[in-house]
């Protein structure tokens, strides 16, 4: 790959790492906004309120992804191909979440906090890799 064609391709990927956190910091917030005010309201128990927080921010997270983030792999007729395997890393991530912060505070006699900011810090970067290289990456063969 010649010089500027690297240098282009390293300027993408970079602000593609850019737009996903901003993306992600933003589904976070919504999730929160709405898991809260449903609970807040009494409208929803806590699990159902985190339920529909998770699905109002997944639709924020891949409309940003898919629209901005990852816009330089959008190809025609992948939509759907694309919502469905983000949904999968994002339900993936979620569990992975849950996963490392119940053993946290499970085996650990560290401060709470602590672990959920670990549990919270080791999904956005895999979450990224999985939307990079799978959920927004088609082939033309895979169209």
């Amino acid at each position: 790959m010649p010089g500027n064609a690297r240098r282009r391709t390293l300027k993408t990927e970079t602000a593609a790492v850019g737009k996903f956190a901003i993306v992600g910091v933003l589904a976070t917030l919504t999730h929160a906004l709405v898991a809260a005010g449903l609970l807040q309201s009494g409208i929803l128990t806590a699990f159902p309120a985190n339920i529909c927080g998770f699905l109002t921010a997944f639709s924020v997270s891949f409309s940003g992804h898919y629209f901005w983030s990852f816009s330089h792999l959008r190809q025609d007729g992948t939509a759907l191909k694309s919502m469905t395997r983000f949904l999968v890393i994002a339900v993936a991530g979620f569990a992975l979440n849950s996963f490392v912060l119940a053993l946290w505070l499970e085996l650990t006699p560290w401060p709470d906090l602590v672990g959920l900011l670990v549990s919270i810090a080791i999904v956005p970067a895999l979450s990224f890799l999985g939307a990079r290289l799978w959920a927004f990456s088609h082939r033309p063969a895979e169209t």
